[in-house]
């Protein structure tokens, strides 16, 4: 940052809400010459907005789904055609919105971004996604599609008989309405992508420069392909076998091959989940399996999405690679031991207490 540029910043930092005259003035310099110096800063992603917003250091943004869960679990043996009784259950979910809350849950700085319906059911999922911690006002609210809804119908021992997606409002999320999001994105120190996007919007992140890390979940063996085109941009890949193999259009079982032939894509490290072997994971550098910890899971729903938040967590806290898989590993089997996609008491200190009571 230039010098005249980085008084005006500091100034800034003291009084955002001045006017650009008032800064003028208290700079010495003329209001032409401060205005051009804050749509610099703006450009740079060092204002985020109106008021003079500052850009918070160590920043997250999430792009990706967003929806509301509905799970009906039948009490006795399913009769087709027919009413079966019950319970019925609403979540908060969608793999983006998952990380958000648990990155959010464990003391980091989060923004999501993802597109929502003009609804009850999306003023209702906005709230219990403000609530944990996450920054909303990112979030895009559409006036004809409704929230993405997912409609799920267990059997007596929980086992999934049939599901609805109503996923269509994810495609409106796309490089248009992102590039209204540029000063956000431009800020962050990691920007987390998923593939519920569109081919045409995960193209459009590959194409732009940014200075934030850039993070990529597979989200499903169906959608996984769709991050080919980010996979040289992206420092970070969380999938499982299946999905790796979706993104190589691959046969190959061996899960090191897998991993070395995304590294091979220009993927900077691989988080390969494992399933209940724990997680592979491969850079340039290193290549190690990690077992899980012991646990008595309730459901699977969001352990894969705190995976990824509990391993870039860690990274934040500065610990060794060991020390971050065990955490990002615990964190996931905390969520498998819940009823939630997202577990209500995921924090560091709790995380860490897991660990140790172990």
């Amino acid at each position: 940052m230039k010098h005249q540029t980085y008084r005006v910043y500091e100034a800034i930092k003291l009084d955002p809400l001045a006017s650009q005259q008032a800064l003028a003035e208290r700079l010495g310099m003329s209001r032409e010459s401060v205005a051009g110096h804050i749509m610099q800063l703006t450009r740079q992603g060092y204002i985020l907005g109106k008021g003079y917003l500052l850009a918070e250091q160590n920043t997250y943004v999430v792009i990706g789904g967003a929806n509301v869960d509905i799970h009906g679990h039948s009490t006795d043996t399913i009769t087709s055609h027919d009413s079966n009784p019950g319970t019925i259950s609403q979540s908060p979910g969608g793999v983006g919105r998952n990380i958000a809350e648990n990155l959010a849950r464990l003391g980091e700085h989060v923004h999501l971004i993802a597109s929502i319906g003009l609804d009850q059911r999306g003023n209702w999922l906005i709230e219990q996604t403000r609530s944990t911690g996450v920054e909303t006002h990112n979030i895009l609210r559409h006036d004809t599609l409704p929230t993405g809804t997912y409609l799920a119908i267990n059997n007596d021992s929980g086992q999934l008989q049939a599901a609805i997606a109503d996923m269509r409002i994810i495609d409106t999320l796309d490089a248009q309405k992102l590039s209204q999001k540029q000063a956000l994105l431009q800020s962050a120190y990691c920007i987390i992508v998923d593939a519920n996007l569109s081919c045409d919007t995960i193209t459009w992140l590959a194409r732009q420069t940014f200075s934030a890390q850039l993070v990529g979940d597979a989200v499903s063996t169906a959608k996984a392909a769709r991050l080919r085109p980010i996979l040289p941009k992206l420092n970070l890949l969380k999938v499982n076998q299946d999905e790796a193999r979706a993104i190589l259009g691959s046969t190959e079982t061996d899960p090191k091959k897998l991993a070395q032939a995304l590294l091979h894509e220009g993927v900077d490290e691989v988080l390969l989940s494992l399933g209940s072997q724990g997680v592979l994971y491969f850079s340039a550098e290193h290549g190690q399996q990690t077992p899980c910890h012991p646990t008595l899971p309730i459901s699977d729903t969001g352990a894969g999405d705190a995976l990824l938040a509990g391993y870039l967590s860690a990274c934040q806290q500065n610990k060794n690679l060991d020390d971050s898989l065990s955490f990002a590993l615990a964190c996931a089997a905390m969520t498998l031991e819940s009823p939630h996609a997202n577990h209500p008491e995921l924090t560091v200190q709790n995380v860490t207490q897991w660990i140790e009571d172990l």
